[in-house]
């Protein structure tokens, strides 16, 4: 009896203790599950080769992750006034999408805009409401950002557009942007997936390595550069002016 009392016994410590290792293995000591802590980003200097290139993973994943859930999300605007402005916009889109760490800096620039210190979040804010724009550039030599924009429609409804870069040092740049049409009816933001068919005839041509979208802080056209490869350690530049109609963007011939 004493025997399997013993044996019984070292069955139960074995039990428990594969269980703290699951646990331990889904969850850090404060209880945040890794899956929650991958999407966070960091806004100072990580000296580990390792941890940077992890930091790296986690905000180059946020971008894909807006990238393939946009089309189907639409998004609730709540204007603070009578009309949304541009602040509202991003307001939405980036609470929507707060893993990315631009976007997160402009809801921390959003919050206290008098408080928010460029040089500590690594990232410059520009908020232009008069002219419909808003930036998160990273104040790095390395390109990442969120840029946004919107033109009234002849309908009087909303175009916003927006433009997110994710730079690395050890890969190629990965580029999203998106377009959604703005009822002030409803508050909602739809996805616009004609206006991204017209940008992504231009944009994503199989002709060229890689582009870049202008979305203009001053006028109401767009212009994309399109940049190939001159086989000099360097790349050629063409440039594409997509004409804004008061409703939608046709391509300038020339």
């Amino acid at each position: 009896m004493d025997k399997w009392m013993v044996m019984m016994a070292i069955v139960c410590v074995a039990l428990l203790t594969g269980c703290g290792k699951s646990a331990g293995e889904g969850e850090s000591a404060s209880g945040e599950s890794k899956d929650a802590k991958a999407v966070k980003t960091e806004s100072t200097e990580v000296q580990d080769g390792n941890e940077s290139a992890e930091v790296d993973d986690a905000v180059s994943e946020g971008i894909g992750l807006i990238a393939s859930k946009w089309k189907k999300t639409p998004i609730t605007v709540s204007p603070k006034g009578a009309k949304a402005n541009i602040n509202d916009f991003a307001q939405a889109f980036c609470g929507q999408y707060g893993s990315y760490e631009p976007n997160e800096k402009i809801l921390k620039y959003l919050a206290d805009p008098k408080a928010y210190n460029k040089e500590d979040e690594v990232y410059s804010v520009t908020s232009d409401v008069s002219n419909g724009y808003i930036s998160s550039i990273q104040l790095t030599e390395i390109d990442r950002f969120t840029k946004m924009c919107y033109r009234n429609r002849k309908n009087g409804h909303s175009l916003v557009g927006v433009f997110m870069v994710y730079g690395s040092e050890n890969a190629e740049s990965e580029s999203a942007f998106m377009f959604y049409d703005y009822d002030p009816k409803t508050n909602i933001m739809t996805p616009d997936l004609d206006v991204c068919q017209v940008v992504e005839k231009v944009a994503l041509n199989k002709d060229f390595e890689d582009y870049a979208l202008e979305l203009p802080q001053q006028g109401k056209d767009i212009v994309v550069k399109l940049y190939s490869d001159n086989g000099d350690d360097g790349y050629d530049i063409t440039e594409m002016t997509l004409k804004w109609t008061g409703d939608t963007f046709i391509l300038v011939a020339g």
